[in-house]
């Protein structure tokens, strides 16, 4: 490795590290010990990633720490997990921290080997109560393979109902399987559905079984900003009485022609406008708030990634 790389590469984790305090100050996050111990992370992070940042929103309450390291983007199954599991050691050395770990023990026990997953991302979410923070850990599968075997342990252990329709659109749908370890010993698993935006032309199978559903079973309102937007994850969980719509916008700029917040989500919007976010733009949104004139609970998603690592081509 020469002289320039290892500056480079250095450069490159400074970045991280500033895109998070970044947010952190405009949005008055205090530096609790998750996100100092986060930051070391992200900073040990050798392989490409993005560091996503976000905000979510509840009427006049805003929780502004969530951070996310997606290490998806390039194949980083198992080495990704490693470096999830020593955040989870960290965390859990805090006293008054309980981690219950045994779902995604028991997932992995039956598919760490699997070659369908391409890698993970790990996060936090933290809550103004220590007992309701949380890790994220979210497994990502190649969308080019057939979900089914991982999905069906997922939904085992998840312990959900869902109907018939569903459950099949599940099995063949799902890209990412989410693990949320609360710091009070809570845990759950989320599943999330995804497909291209409709203006987008399918390629293999990936989205072919999910955008029927869509068109079928949501509102006009949720169908027409899916046909514009670029991406759709849908989350679906026993934990959320209903399921999460997370649309992905190329271009940010667009997100106001189908979306109107409210006071702080515009704030916040605007920050997100002016940023070097250099991937996708979230909005995250359940399809009865949608009825409503302006959002009032809704999350917001904005990712830097290591460009000058790679090119990434998502679509």
């Amino acid at each position: 490795m020469t002289i320039t790389s290892i500056l480079q590469d250095h450069q490159l984790r400074e970045r991280r590290l500033q895109f998070m305090r970044t947010h952190q100050n405009v949005f008055d996050v205090e530096p609790t010990f998750p996100i100092k111990i986060f930051e070391e992370v992200v900073l040990e992070i050798e392989y490409p990633c993005g560091i996503e940042a976000s905000c979510k929103v509840e009427g006049n309450r805003l929780f502004a720490g969530r951070f996310a390291a997606r290490g998806e983007l390039v194949h980083t199954w198992p080495k990704s997990l490693v470096q999830a599991l020593k955040f989870l050691d960290r965390i859990e050395t805090r006293i008054g921290v309980e981690i219950n770990r045994d779902l995604l023990q028991r997932f992995l026990a039956i598919h760490i080997e699997s070659k369908k997953i391409v890698g993970n991302t790990v996060g936090i979410d933290l809550h103004p109560k220590l007992e309701d923070s949380s890790v994220k850990i979210h497994i990502h599968i190649n969308r080019e393979e057939n979900p089914e075997e991982l999905v069906r342990t997922a939904l085992t252990l998840d312990g959900g109902h869902y109907s018939a329709e569903l459950t099949e659109i599940l099995l063949k749908s799902v890209t990412l399987i989410g693990f949320d370890f609360f710091l009070d010993g809570r845990s759950y698993i989320e599943l999330y559905a995804t497909t291209p935006g409709g203006k987008h032309e399918l390629r293999g199978n990936w989205g072919r079984c999910l955008r029927p559903y869509i068109r079928k079973n949501f509102s006009k309102k949720i169908v027409s900003i899916f046909e514009a937007s670029d991406l759709l994850n849908v989350g679906f969980s026993k934990a959320n009485v209903e399921p999460v719509l997370y649309f992905g916008f190329k271009k940010i700029k667009d997100i106001p022609n189908y979306f109107s917040f409210n006071d702080l989500g515009n704030r916040i919007y605007s920050f997100c406008q002016n940023q070097d976010a250099n991937a996708f733009t979230w909005v995250g949104v359940t399809e009865r708030e949608t009825e409503n004139n302006r959002l009032n609970d809704f999350r917001l998603y904005y990712t830097q990634l290591d460009t000058s690592r790679h090119s990434i081509k998502i679509l």
